[in-house]
This record gives C-alpha cells, sequence and structure tokens, in this order.
C-alpha cells in the first residue's frame, strides 16, 4: 500500500513539474511576442514621424519626387526619429534590425511596409539590404 501511495505521489509530482515548466515556456514565448509587437510599434511611429517632418507622406504628386525608398532603423536612430533601446531585443543584449519600404498610394499619399528581423524573430518578406 505504501508503494502505491509513493509512485502515485511521484507520479503527481511529476505531472506539476511538466505543467509548470509549460506553463513558464508559454509566459516566455508570450512575453517575447509582445517585445517584437512594441519594437515593429515604435519602428512604425518612427516612419510616421520621419515621413511627416519630410513631407514626403503628401506630396509625393506635385512635386514628383522619389515614390520608393527604403528607410532603415540607423538612418531613424542617426537622425533623431528613434532611439536604439527602441530597438532591443529580448535577450538584452542586441539589438534587432529594421526597415520600411515606402510606396506610392492612389491619393498620392505614401504607404509604407515594415520589416523587423530580431535574433530569433523577423518579419515576412524581411530582406537583408546591407
Amino acid at each position: 500500500m505504501k508503494k502505491r501511495i509513493l509512485i502515485l505521489i511521484i507520479f503527481i509530482m511529476t505531472i506539476i513539474i511538466i505543467l509548470s515548466i509549460y506553463t513558464i515556456f508559454n509566459f516566455n514565448i508570450a512575453k517575447e511576442k509582445e517585445r517584437y509587437s512594441e519594437i515593429k510599434e515604435t519602428f512604425e511611429e518612427a516612419v510616421i514621424w520621419k515621413l511627416d517632418a519630410t513631407g514626403n507622406s503628401k506630396r509625393h504628386c506635385e512635386e514628383n519626387i522619389t515614390k520608393e525608398m527604403t528607410i532603415t532603423a540607423d538612418h531613424l536612430i542617426n537622425n533623431g526619429y528613434l532611439k536604439k533601446e527602441d530597438m532591443l531585443d529580448t535577450s538584452g543584449k542586441s539589438y534587432c534590425d529594421g526597415y520600411a519600404k515606402t510606396f506610392a498610394t492612389e491619393d498620392c499619399g505614401i504607404d509604407y511596409k515594415i520589416y523587423i528581423k530580431c535574433n530569433e524573430y523577423k518579419t515576412k518578406g524581411y530582406k537583408d539590404y546591407k
């Protein structure tokens, strides 16, 4: 009888340990996804700020300026639109990279697509541009 109780206790403890590890693992994944979302959102805000500050978001039809351009994270950081710390990866030791590709819209505006690359994350369509 004591052997059965001991085996049952070991079995229950094993299940508790496995569930704890699974919960911690899922929590870390959710935290990483949240951080990557924050990085992309902050990068997008910097791109919008840059486009508005340079007037490129509204005037390309009138002045025939370049409709397509690449705005890099380095450019945004070097020109004060973005802080390097905003691109800090989930490890806290390295930085993500990113760029936005702009394109003309039919109403003479400019829209963009953002691409981010981190150690363990990369948006679909990201291509190394360096």
